[in-house]
């Protein structure tokens, strides 16, 4: 059944005021830090962007801060799929069906983890990531082709339109984007068309358009519903439904009764704009030294307009010296020192605000290894405050979207529902790899006393296959690699067995040792 046009764009213009609330927000983002992300349905194409950026560290620092997020979240391999709480609960007392739940998860695991790796999902990711650096990203991830199965599309955040819903979480999103009436129709060659935009296909196929994606969550059906509607008719060209969100729009921060998250960039924004004054009072301090500024005395004979600024030229003055002074004298030079002084510390403050926490470089004065060591420790906390959001909004939905995607095309036998319950996603990137250090460190700093006041007191009280399994799967060591509980058992035997055999083997030589005492003392006759 077609969505009703009338009802989505009233829905969208409710949902507009959150947009303008925080469009100024987000252009100062656009205007000074993310100068390559805005877009280009308002500005035209080729605009000139820097003429309001006098310092690139911001600029700089976001490419850094986006490119870390990258590989600190979503590297390749960066989740693995297991057993939820509840089912590993069930499961508890059957550790075969148990493993054997596992290694199918980690079988659909190894092939939707290949849908990534096509160059696309890198590509959109990075895109993303610079407008999370502002507080919302937004991609739209569809169904492709045989060639790319999975298709991640990176959007402009100033051309998407957030719905809250009644949780703080996101239930509509609309995006308004410019197509010519050729490309529309190549991306939706089986849409119901109107009757405008057929006159206009036969007249002006290459005049841009404006096309609606509208995506809704729809509670009685449980579905998301994305319909797609072009600006010249109202009818909807194409529609379909979905158990997972086509979208992901992850915000880092969220001020409680905000639609639209805030990012690093907002937070530094204070220090990115002073330093954009500091570096644009210099650069005009400097021009004035080069150039100079001269006052003259208004006595009817140096006009300033018929002076020219040349080598060799002459003006015409009253005097160039005397009682009242020359007629044309020099300011002073302003000073431009203390300005420096200020950006230089600034530029620290948003390279750290930005994530830009690399290394000195070479030429640098020598950092001591220790110090060293704790920026890279200092890494892993960045993301304290927005690890489970950034979790919860992006890898969880993005892995739900695919393996709904994989199944659709029969990668993958069976729907799976990840519900986190049931079955999860767990995180095994280098971020989340720092953080389940700290969780399996209770078991081996707990092993390690046991060890150290009795080894017969830690194997009385502690399992110790169970406990490494455990610790072992908290890394994201590959299921498949461990072994079974009647591998297990078997091992146990042989090494039982094994154990007798060199009992026997070492008790030989004393049997065979007594036998001949008492056969030499029988033959002495003792």
């Amino acid at each position: 059944m077609a969505s009703d046009v009338a009802a989505l764009k009233k829905r969208r213009e409710a949902a507009r005021p959150n947009y303008d609330a925080h469009k100024p927000m987000l252009d100062d983002a656009l205007d000074y830090v993310l100068i390559h992300r805005r877009s280009t349905r308002d500005t035209g194409k080729g605009e000139e962007r820097q003429n309001r950026v006098y310092d690139l560290t911001a600029p700089m620092a976001i490419m850094r801060g986006a490119g870390r997020l990258h590989q600190d979240l979503v590297p390749p391999g960066f989740y693995k799929l297991e057993p939820g709480p509840v089912l590993a609960l069930a499961l508890k007392g059957d550790p075969n069906r148990e493993q054997a739940l596992r290694l199918q998860l980690e079988n659909v695991t190894s092939i939707t983890a290949t849908l990534f790796e096509t160059g696309e999902w890198d590509t959109a990711f990075h895109e993303m990531a610079l407008d999370l650096m502002a507080g919302t990203g937004a991609m739209l991830i569809l169904p492709g082709d045989d060639e790319k199965p999975v298709r991640f599309c990176a959007v402009a955040i100033d051309e998407v339109i957030l719905e809250g819903g009644p949780y703080g979480d996101v239930t509509g999103i609309f995006w308004t984007r410019t197509w010519t009436v050729r490309s529309l129709r190549e991306a939706y060659p089986k849409g119901k068309f109107g009757l405008k935009f057929k006159e206009l296909e036969k007249t002006s196929p290459e005049k841009p358009m404006d096309c609606h994606v509208y995506t809704i969550w729809e509670p009685k059906k449980r579905r998301w519903v994305m319909a797609v509607q072009a600006d010249c008719d109202d009818n909807v060209v194409a529609e379909a439904e979905s158990r997972t969100c086509p979208w992901i729009t992850p915000r880092y921060y969220r001020v409680p009764g905000e639609v639209y998250g805030r990012g690093p960039i907002t937070q530094a924004l204070p220090a990115i704009r002073t330093v954009n004054t500091a570096q644009r009072l210099a650069l005009q301090a400097a021009a004035i030294v080069l150039s100079g500024i001269y006052t003259a005395v208004d006595d009817g004979v140096f006009n300033p307009a018929q002076a020219p600024v040349a080598p060799g030229a002459f003006w015409k003055v009253a005097r160039n010296g005397g009682v009242m002074g020359p007629t044309i004298q020099r300011l002073q030079d302003p000073r431009i020192d203390l300005s420096q002084i200020i950006v230089k510390e600034l530029q620290v403050t948003i390279q750290g605000a930005l994530l830009d926490a690399t290394l000195p470089p070479d030429g640098a004065a020598v950092r001591s290894a220790t110090e060293i060591l704790e920026r890279v420790k200092r890494m892993s906390s960045d993301y304290t405050g927005a690890f489970g959001r950034l979790v919860s909004e992006i890898v969880v939905p993005v892995v739900r979207r695919v393996t709904e995607i994989a199944y659709s095309r029969q990668l993958i036998p069976d729907n799976i529902s990840i519900d986190q319950l049931l079955v999860r996603v767990r995180v095994v990137s280098p971020l989340a790899q720092a953080r389940q250090v700290r969780e399996v460190e209770a078991i081996t700093q707990g092993l390690q006393l046991l060890a150290a006041i009795d080894p017969r007191l830690m194997l009385r009280l502690v399992q110790i296959d169970p406990a490494m399994i455990d610790v072992l799967r908290a890394l994201g060591f590959p299921e498949r690699n461990l072994t079974t509980a009647e591998q297990r058992a078997e091992q146990d035997q042989q090494d039982a067995q094994a154990a007798q055999m060199a009992q026997m083997m070492a008790a030989a030589p004393a049997a065979k040792d007594a036998a001949q005492a008492v056969s030499t003392a029988a033959q002495i006759g003792v």
